[in-house]
């Protein structure tokens, strides 16, 4: 009984003087560089919806249940789930477009006030280093207990996450946010919307001047009409857009259509006509240069696809990002090109 009697003192000692030794702080780390820009990765975790997708708690918990707190991007964005051992929430503190984010973490069973930090750093052009980390204040006395064999996991948990994203990268197409940060010679999948546009109709040879010619005209003619007749402001004028529903080699002939995307209803003036791009999945690359070396980026984009094993439709289409009679320099134009990736 005497020994019994020690041997609880011993024990009871023992619980109380561990947690002397114990970390009094979480700290975990993951690092990873990804073949993106810093731009496209950073909505990933900027975008608590898309950060749910991916994120090692529950990403692969069909049973999880999430909530969404507006706004679901940026600061203030907050996101909570529950599922049936575990729950968490975290909300971003502080959101520096691709450089910085920062969230306040609660339950993840890492203690009642935890951090999580991401730092983006261009390594160039197309590469970005991820630096993914999270921590904890000062954690109570018996707290380290639980929360240590909790937590010795987690930067295997970080790392599992990354590694979950850079294979979603690989597949997933752009959001409208990442897609305004795509650099040119970049070739990936966005998600398109859909547009409808205010468009003038051609048909012509293959020759180049030729469609040079025919688009001109027709950018001029929509767009004194949309100015000077319909009175909108050229402010509100969304970049125009080339579509072009075939090219047919042996005729040596294409129809377009060239146009300004629409924002309200418009009736057509003469020679126009209403029409519009389907939403669809598309291959996605900005040219950088003169108009006339356009079909040297249409050919990597296809042989992009065919590498990938995709199959595009025939149509594609041209939207230029900047105006030629204002950019010195043709090799400083840029056309976002998008060719429709079939089911």
């Amino acid at each position: 009984m005497r020994r019994l009697a020690q041997l609880l003192i011993l024990i009871v000692l023992a619980v109380l003087l561990i947690p002397i030794f114990l970390p009094n702080q979480i700290d975990a780390i993951a690092e990873k560089e990804f073949d993106v820009p810093a731009g496209i990765i950073f909505e990933d975790f900027n975008n608590l919806n898309e950060f749910s997708k991916w994120e090692p708690w529950t990403s692969t918990d069909s049973l999880a249940e999430k909530e969404f707190y507006s706004p679901y991007r940026g600061k203030g964005a907050g996101y909570k789930w529950v599922s049936s051992n575990n729950s968490g929430e975290i909300t971003i503190l502080k959101s520096e477009a691709n450089q910085l984010i920062e969230y306040k973490m609660d339950g993840y069973n890492l203690g009642e006030k935890s951090k999580m930090k991401v730092e983006f750093s261009p390594v160039s052009k197309s590469k970005t280093l991820v630096k993914w980390s999270i921590s904890s204040e000062k954690l109570d006395y018996f707290s380290r207990y639980y929360t240590y064999f909790t937590s010795e996991k987690l930067n295997d948990k970080l790392e599992e996450g990354l590694m979950t994203l850079e294979n979603s990268l690989k597949t997933a197409s752009l959001t409208p946010e990442q897609a305004q940060s795509l650099q040119p010679e970049v070739i990936t999948k966005e998600s398109f919307e859909g547009l409808k546009l205010l468009v003038v109709q051609n048909t012509a040879s293959l020759d180049e001047d030729e469609i040079k010619t025919a688009t001109e005209e027709s950018f001029g003619l929509i767009y004194s009409y949309l100015i000077d007749f319909i009175k909108v402001s050229p402010n509100e004028l969304n970049n125009p857009i080339t579509y072009f529903e075939f090219i047919d080699i042996a005729r040596k002939e294409t129809k377009f259509f060239c146009g300004y995307p629409l924002t309200e209803s418009i009736k057509p003036g003469e020679g126009m006509q209403l029409f519009s791009i389907p939403a669809s999945e598309a291959l996605v690359c900005i040219h950088k240069g003169d108009y006339s070396t356009l079909s040297s980026t249409l050919s990597k984009m296809n042989e992009y696809a065919k590498l990938n094993k995709l199959k595009l439709g025939n149509p594609f289409w041209e939207e230029y990002l900047n105006d030629p009679e204002t950019v010195k320099n043709k090799s400083e134009l840029l056309t976002k090109i998008y060719i429709p990736i079939k089911d």
